[in-house]
């Protein structure tokens, strides 16, 4: 996908945008609407941090370096991860306790993402488990994932403090020839942390982490 179409300017020129307004944030604010921590500075010229967790990672949100540092793997994130951490704290409006499940393109403003959606989330998704059940089950664990009483496989997922993800899976059944089919969904209140944009941007992310973690298995 051509960033130009999403980002703007560019990936790296939102994320350095993002950085300098969320220097502007009370750090106490920021964390308690977003519902992360957040570690005021040892001096005063200092910043502090925030620590915020995606999905079963745990990330250093460092405000001095205007960086993100993965906290197992001791290395600095770059990329869509670290722009939607940066604009989930900076942007985020709070408030929401509605927590039925939405399809994306029922969020208002997501019209001119729904086709990027079906391709880079719902086609990816079920091309990589539709086929293999067993394996969507076994990464979702590893994911952190809940089983829910949903329509086909269902799973639930906390991506970030207050927005969580659904993902639905139907197999192929290839004896009458029927393709496998996919879901993804997000909690009524992720509107309030996440523009439309973003939600795209997560569900990706969501997707490429199942296909990655599915990798993982398949070296074991």
């Amino acid at each position: 996908m051509s960033q130009w179409k999403i980002f703007e300017p560019s990936l790296e020129g939102e994320y350095a945008r993002v950085f300098k307004e969320l220097l502007k944030r009370d750090g106490e604010e920021v964390a308690k609407k977003c519902g992360v921590i957040y570690l005021p500075p040892r001096s005063k010229k200092g910043r502090g941090r925030f620590i915020v967790n995606l999905l079963t990672k745990t990330y250093s949100v460092e405000l001095d370096r205007q960086e993100i540092v993965d906290l197992i793997a001791g290395r600095e994130v770059r990329g869509e991860i670290a722009l939607l951490i940066a604009r989930y704290l900076c942007y985020s409006s709070g408030g929401g306790r509605k927590e039925d499940w939405i399809p994306y393109d029922r969020f208002p403003g997501s019209k001119q993402y729904r086709s990027l959606f079906d391709r880079y989330v719902i086609r990816p998704f079920a091309r990589s488990f539709g086929y293999d059940p067993e394996r969507y089950k076994a990464v979702c664990k590893r994911l952190g994932g809940k089983r829910e009483r949903l329509g086909g496989l269902s799973y639930s997922f906390n991506f970030l403090p207050r927005v969580r993800i659904l993902t639905q899976l139907w197999k192929a059944k290839k004896e009458d020839y029927i393709p496998p089919t996919a879901n993804l969904s997000f909690n009524h209140s992720a509107r309030y942390y996440l523009s439309v944009r973003d939600l795209f941007l997560a569900g990706r992310i969501m997707v490429e982490l199942m296909e990655a973690e599915a990798k993982k298995l398949e070296r074991r």
